[in-house]
């Protein structure tokens, strides 16, 4: 987890330093007016979750290897130039597989749990403008909706999952004009679980999000 963290360091920094060598500009006049912008996205999500975690006799043994992803839109709106917020509805894929180690019994291999929510995410925006290019950071909370809630046959598997779920998510992206009132869109997210998403084991999403999209200026 730690390689993640400094990933959002380095960039921490590197913007940082920008921002003390170059002058910050007015918008550009085609962009002044527009209020809200909309963001269709893609998102590679690496699954930073526990490794193990513990159920009465059962200890779970964690893989993430599966394809995990978020893709929606985002929808913001700008009080002023630095100041906006943005929601919008999303789709995360975020599977495992795992086995079951118990005590009084034998291993249960071969079991995968589909983690799948609809999102709808609530999020401020701090932005900062240095010429034509546009750096900001997000925190806010996701409301999360399990559209997989029977991932789990109950008569090899205790696990019982919540219907809703919160995260908390935090951000550092980057933007610039790619076409007249539209803008290209890089950043990197953390997220992490404020409720656990089962019902008898304290297990807590987590990831590390890598997210490109073409925000259209409305």
């Amino acid at each position: 987890m730690k390689k993640y963290y400094l990933i959002i360091i380095a960039i921490l920094i590197t913007v940082l330093s920008f921002g003390q060598t170059s002058e910050p500009e007015t918008e550009p006049e085609n962009e002044r007016e527009s209020k809200i912008r909309l963001t269709p996205f893609f998102s590679y999500d690496f699954n930073l979750s526990p490794k193990t975690t513990v159920n009465g006799i059962f200890t779970d043994y964690y893989t993430y290897d599966s394809f995990n992803y978020r893709v929606g839109v985002d929808v913001e709106y700008k009080f002023t130039n630095k100041l906006s917020l943005s929601t919008g509805i999303n789709y995360s894929s975020n599977d495992y597989s795992f086995y079951s180690d118990c005590y009084v019994c034998d291993p249960i291999f071969g079991l995968t749990a589909k983690l799948r929510f609809i999102e709808i995410p609530l999020i401020g925006i701090y932005t900062y403008q240095i010429n034509e290019f546009e750096i900001f950071g997000q925190l806010g909370i996701i409301n999360q909706v399990n559209v997989d809630f029977d991932a789990f046959d109950d008569n090899f598997h205790p696990d019982k999952m919540n219907r809703y779920n919160f995260s908390g998510k935090i951000g550092i992206g980057i933007s610039y004009p790619i076409f007249d009132r539209h803008r290209l869109i890089f950043m990197t997210d953390y997220t992490s679980s404020i409720t656990s998403l089962f019902e008898n084991v304290d297990y807590k999403l987590k990831t590390f999000g890598i997210r490109m999209g073409i925000q259209f200026l409305l």
